[in-house]
């Protein structure tokens, strides 16, 4: 069975989301809900006011199951996620799924069904705040949380002169980065960073602690462990946006906030040869974007149908569950069973573990899985 998802569209601080219009055939228009969560168990952090029941938790579109949170669905069917992942026990009643699935019970945003990834399609029309995601060593000691927020962006289109900051450089102090904090001097704190120009078809991964802001005029696929969980050291955004206390450090107060950052320092060969991959952007079949060359958290392929049958990924859903976006194309995928679904830009599915996935037509699919290392 493959689970086709309704868009799953997250407000955050900064200005975005047109390209992901654009991507689904609607009217383009930047806004403030310019992330889509694709299979997503983690609820979104800061989304005071939202008129949704689990702000950033996906739901099922179809079938038997239609409007069903996918952490409800996972609850019930743990071998959906096969060995791979663990699955949080059952709640006892209805009253115990509200309260587990409430962000305001959980700092870190991850939810009970553990399925131990996150695909986000991101667009960016202003400069993110800086920030850092916590390591995993830091999250359990301060957040309570088994996972951090290890991330990797795969860049599907960026304007000509679009760029990523990421990563100290060499010789950076916590005593120069909390003055920068303390006097709000923004143009020196990104001074202390590397500025990266980014275009189609690159990859960065962001490790825990390792602070970084995505430019404006880029859409990428991000892959991360689940949660919400960040600091931030810029009280407003680019836009004049003020950003809530609580969201800056997340609970923690601005003296441990400063200690989530890890003060290593790169030139920017050692970033790219440690950080840095590049993937040809006429690749066909199932072309693998995220591996363990970069990390054993999670993994994710780029694939690609010309009028033929595929498999999608056969050694990988054989033995673990997925999330999937369409990104171009028109087309149809077909489960074990024979059931066919089709297939347009921006849709989304969570794959269960086990499914053999034939895909025909001519699309591109982004498929993402955990990691060898995902759940600890």
């Amino acid at each position: 069975m493959i689970y086709k998802l309704n868009p799953n569209r997250v407000p955050r601080t900064y200005l975005g989301g047109s390209r992901i219009d654009a991507l689904r055939g609607l009217t383009a228009e930047n806004g403030f809900f310019p992330e889509e969560w694709v299979a997503s168990v983690t609820a979104a952090q800061n989304v005071p006011g939202a008129d949704v029941i689990l702000p950033g938790i996906s739901v099922i579109d179809g079938g038997k199951d239609d409007g069903r949170p996918l952490t409800d669905l996972l609850r019930e069917h743990p071998e959906y996620l096969r060995n791979e992942c663990h699955i949080a026990q059952k709640p006892r009643n209805n009253s115990d799924s509200k309260i587990l699935n409430n962000p305001k019970n959980d700092k870190s945003g991850e939810k009970n069904a553990d399925f131990p990834i996150l695909l986000k399609i991101l667009d960016s029309a202003e400069r993110l705040v800086v920030q850092a995601h916590p390591t995993v060593e830091f999250s359990r000691k301060n957040f309570g949380s088994r996972y951090g927020k290890a991330e990797c962006w795969y860049v599907l289109s960026a304007d000509e002169d679009a760029y990523v900051y990421l990563g100290f450089k060499k010789g950076i102090t916590r005593e120069e980065w909390k003055r920068c904090f303390d006097d709000q001097d923004i143009e020196t704190m990104l001074l202390l960073l590397h500025k990266i120009p980014v275009k189609s078809g690159d990859v960065w991964y962001v490790d825990g602690g390792v602070p970084h802001a995505i430019g404006g005029g880029c859409l990428l696929a991000e892959l991360q462990e689940p949660t919400d969980l960040m600091v931030v050291p810029e009280k407003r955004t680019p836009s004049g946006r003020e950003i809530p206390e609580k969201r800056l450090h997340g609970g923690l107060g601005f003296e441990k906030m400063l200690d989530c950052f890890v003060y290593d320092g790169y030139s920017i060969d050692e970033l790219r040869s440690r950080y840095y991959r590049q993937i040809p952007t006429d690749s066909s079949d199932c072309t693998i974007v995220i591996g363990g060359d970069l990390t054993d958290k999670f993994a994710m392929y780029d694939c690609r149908t010309a009028n033929a049958a595929l498999e999608l990924c056969p050694e990988q859903t054989r033995s673990k569950p997925s999330a999937a976006v369409v990104l171009s194309g028109i087309g149809n995928i077909t489960d074990n069973e024979g059931n066919v679904t089709r297939l347009s830009p921006g849709d989304t599915l969570f794959i269960p573990s086990g499914e053999r996935v034939k895909m025909d037509g001519t699309l591109r699919v982004l498929m993402a899985f955990p990691g060898n290392n995902s759940s600890k």
